[in-house]
C-alpha cells in the first residue's frame, strides 16, 4: 500500500515576511499621515475661530466703551456746572500708559514707542444716577459710581497694546479701582496692533468734516470729535512653516488719507501666523458739554 505524506507549513519564508512587514509599514505611514493632516486641519480651524472670536470681542468692547465717552448723568446734571474737558483723548504710537491720569491733567506720553506703532485711547465718563434704569461700567465690569460733576471725579479708562505673558501682545486697559489706585488688566491676547482715527466737526454743524490722527488734534478740537474709527490686527497662536522664498505678508489697517499717512503692518520673515484685520466706526452719542438749563 502506497502511503501519501502530508507536508504542513510551519512558518513564513523570508520573502513573505518582508513583504508583510512592508505592507504593514505602508499602512502605518498612511494612517500617521492622515492623523497629522487631520490634526493640522483641526488646529487651523481652531486658530481661525480664535482669531475671529478675539477680534469680534475686542472690537465690541471698544465700541461700547467709546459710546460711553463724555457720559453725564443728565437726569441730575442740568442744574450743575458743566464738565469742561473732553472725555475722549488719544495718543499716536505709544504704549506709555502707566504715567497717564486724565482726571489730573496728565494726558501726554512719549510717542514713537508703541508696540507695532499702536495708539493709546483714553475715555472719560461720569456714572449714572442711583435711580437710573441702566449703569455705566469701566473695563473691569465694575459700576462707575455717581459722584460729583467735577473733573477730578470723572472716571477714566485707558486702552493700549502691550506684551503680556510669553511676550504675547494683548489689548490692555488701565482703570481706577475703588481705592482710587490705578490698575491694569489684559482684555484680549493676540491683539497685535491698534490704530485710531478721529472725525472732527470743525464748523459745529454736527457732521464730520475731516479725519485726523491724534497728533493733529489739539485740546479744543478733542471736544469736536464726533466719530472714532478703530482698527485692530489680531494674530493666531499657531506658527506655520513658511515656504522657501515666500514674501512677508502685509496688512493694511488704515489707508492713506489727506493729511494722514497709511498704516501697514508687515510681518517678520518666517512668521506665517494667521492674522486678520478688524475695523469699525463708532458715533459718539454723548455731547461734550451740558446744555444751558431752560428757565
Amino acid at each position: 500500500m502506497k502511503m501519501h505524506q502530508h507536508h504542513f507549513q510551519r512558518g513564513l519564508t523570508l520573502v513573505e515576511m518582508m513583504a508583510a512587514l512592508t505592507v504593514g509599514l505602508l499602512v502605518i505611514l498612511a494612517a500617521t499621515a492622515l492623523l497629522q493632516n487631520a490634526r493640522a486641519a483641526y488646529q487651523d480651524i481652531d486658530d481661525a475661530g480664535r482669531v475671529q472670536e478675539t477680534g469680534r470681542m475686542a472690537m465690541a468692547h471698544l465700541a461700547d466703551a467709546v459710546r460711553q465717552a463724555n457720559h453725564l448723568p443728565w437726569e441730575t446734571a442740568l442744574d450743575k456746572l458743566p464738565a469742561s474737558a473732553p472725555g475722549l483723548r488719544g495718543i499716536d504710537n505709544s504704549s506709555q500708559a502707566n504715567g497717564l491720569d486724565p482726571a489730573q491733567g496728565l494726558v501726554t506720553a512719549d510717542t514713537g514707542r508703541g508696540l507695532n506703532q499702536s495708539d493709546i485711547l483714553m475715555l472719560g465718563f461720569f456714572g449714572a444716577p442711583d435711580h437710573a434704569a441702566g449703569s455705566i461700567v469701566n473695563c473691569s465690569g465694575a459700576v462707575v459710581p455717581n459722584g460729583p460733576l467735577d473733573e477730578t471725579a470723572r472716571s477714566w479708562v485707558i486702552y493700549y497694546i502691550a506684551p503680556g505673558t510669553g511676550n504675547e501682545p494683548e489689548l490692555r486697559c488701565r482703570y481706577q479701582g475703588k481705592s482710587g489706585a490705578w490698575t491694569s488688566d489684559a482684555l484680549a491676547r493676540g491683539v497685535e496692533a491698534m490704530q485710531l482715527r478721529y472725525a472732527v466737526d470743525s464748523d459745529g454743524d454736527g457732521r464730520p468734516d475731516r479725519w485726523l490722527d491724534a497728533s493733529a488734534i489739539d485740546t479744543a478740537m478733542w471736544q469736536r470729535v464726533v466719530l472714532v474709527r478703530i482698527a485692530l490686527l489680531v494674530r493666531g497662536n499657531q506658527r506655520r512653516p513658511s515656504a522657501s522664498g515666500a514674501l512677508a505678508r502685509s496688512y493694511d489697517l488704515f489707508p492713506a488719507e489727506p493729511g494722514n499717512a497709511a498704516y501697514r503692518f508687515i510681518e517678520k520673515d518666517g512668521d506665517q501666523r494667521l492674522r486678520a484685520v478688524f475695523q469699525t466706526t463708532v458715533f459718539l452719542r454723548n455731547a461734550t458739554s451740558i446744555p444751558a438749563a431752560q428757565p
